[in-house]
């Protein structure tokens, strides 16, 4: 068995009991924290007839929210990719055709090709968010060979490529 030196000894027992101080002056500073579910009412009893005593309250209004600019988001054609993939991780909206729509039935997601390569741009629809687009009358089918704009965040993900992920309808307008 190893022998600790006096020094280690003494700097783990003044740690420990800076420590406990510490604790003991939490506690007695905050109350409230070492009893949870305790309900302390401290309302002044008021006779019947007597009226409770008013106190002057004052208040500065908080400044307004300075008015935001709504920033337009720029518009890319879908075949322009190199243009696309400059706006990685930025807001953008794109116009194109949609050239096939793919659906994976185990995880319910849609997926919107604007080309037939991998090079193209695709938006994707997970399942958290088909059952808006169907509740708005907008199955992801019907935007097949429809010319769209769409806008949302683009992603260039290593392994899918170039992508935008709709969670609302609204972020896709059927142009024709």
């Amino acid at each position: 068995m190893t022998r600790f030196s006096s020094a280690v000894t003494s700097a783990l027992l003044l740690s420990f009991l800076g420590g406990l101080f510490t604790h003991m002056l939490y506690q007695r500073w905050n109350p409230s924290a070492s009893e949870p579910f305790a309900v302390v009412s401290e309302l002044p009893s008021v006779p019947a007839n007597a009226e409770p005593a008013l106190h002057r309250v004052s208040f500065i209004p908080l400044a307004s929210p300075p008015e935001q600019k709504t920033v337009e988001l720029p518009v890319l054609a879908a075949r322009d990719v190199e243009k696309i993939r400059a706006l990685a991780d930025r807001q953008a909206r794109v116009r194109g055709r949609i050239f096939r729509v793919g659906h994976a039935t185990k995880s319910n997601t849609y997926f919107l090709s604007f080309g037939p390569s991998r090079e193209a741009l695709t938006a994707v629809i997970f399942n958290s968010a088909a059952g808006l687009f169907e509740k708005s009358e907008q199955t992801p089918k019907n935007f097949e060979n429809r010319e769209v704009e769409i806008s949302g965040f683009i992603k260039d993900h290593p392994q899918y490529g170039l992508e935008i992920i709709l969670e609302d309808p609204k972020q896709i307008k059927i142009l024709n």
